[in-house]
Order: C-alpha cells, then structure tokens, then sequence
C-alpha cells in the first residue's frame, strides 16, 4: 500500500482521536450508569451522538478528496471517432471492439482463449522490442 500523503494522514489522526473519545465517553456513561446520575448520562449520550456525526463528516470529507484526486475521465468517443483512431493509440478494448466489427468476431470477448493468446503475443513483442 502507498504511504499516506497529508490529507489522508490527518484524517486517519482525526478519526483515532474520535475513537478515542468515543472509547471515554462509553466509560463516562457506563460510570453515570452505575451511580444513577442521569445528567452524567444524558450528557454521555449527546457526546457520543456528537463525536458520530463529526466522524461521519470527517469520513465524507476524505471520500470527497479522494474523488477530487482521481482523473478525469476522458468523454466517450462516437464509433467514428473510435474507429479512425491510429492501432498504435488503441488500448485493448478498442482493438476487440474493431475485432468484433467482422463476421467472425462477432462473439469475441476478453475471455476468449483465442483473444487471451493474442493478448500475450502482444506482449511477447513488446517485450522483444518489435
């Protein structure tokens, strides 16, 4: 797993620190439990509601960034535009998507011993440096 870069870091200190006051405010309920103190309780309660909700924020925050961080994709291309792309600058789904154009592809798949073994003389070249 990659490290963590700052973002990600702080938001995994602030959860651990809600954890951690949770963890207290469980003991502090339990002890006005045990002493009948309802104002003790009451207030308990409300910390752990209160530490719920900032954790949940926390936890959409963070999803949020890490959204922002993805790329973008790129916009879907018309069959045309797909089909007058260069083969060098085609990925693997376009050249089964043009494989698939002909009276024999018709059925193709990426699971296809047939297309699985054209996928590894692929790279057999690639490695070879043709």
């Amino acid at each position: 797993m990659a490290a963590d870069d700052y973002y990600t870091h702080l938001a995994r200190q602030q959860i651990q620190r809600l954890n951690a006051e949770r963890a207290q405010a469980l003991a502090n309920l339990e002890a006005a439990k045990a002493t009948a103190d309802y104002d003790s309780a009451g207030t308990a309660v409300q910390d752990l509601a209160d530490i719920e909700a900032k954790k949940a924020n926390i936890v959409a925050l963070h999803q949020q960034y890490v959204r922002s961080q993805e790329p973008v994709p790129p916009p879907e291309l018309t069959p045309e535009e797909r089909f007058a792309k260069p083969w060098d600058r085609m990925d693997w789904q376009d050249g089964l998507d043009l494989a698939r154009t002909s009276k024999y592809g018709k059925d193709l798949s990426h699971d296809d011993p047939a297309v699985v073994a054209g996928y590894r003389e692929v790279m057999a070249r690639r490695q070879r440096g043709e």
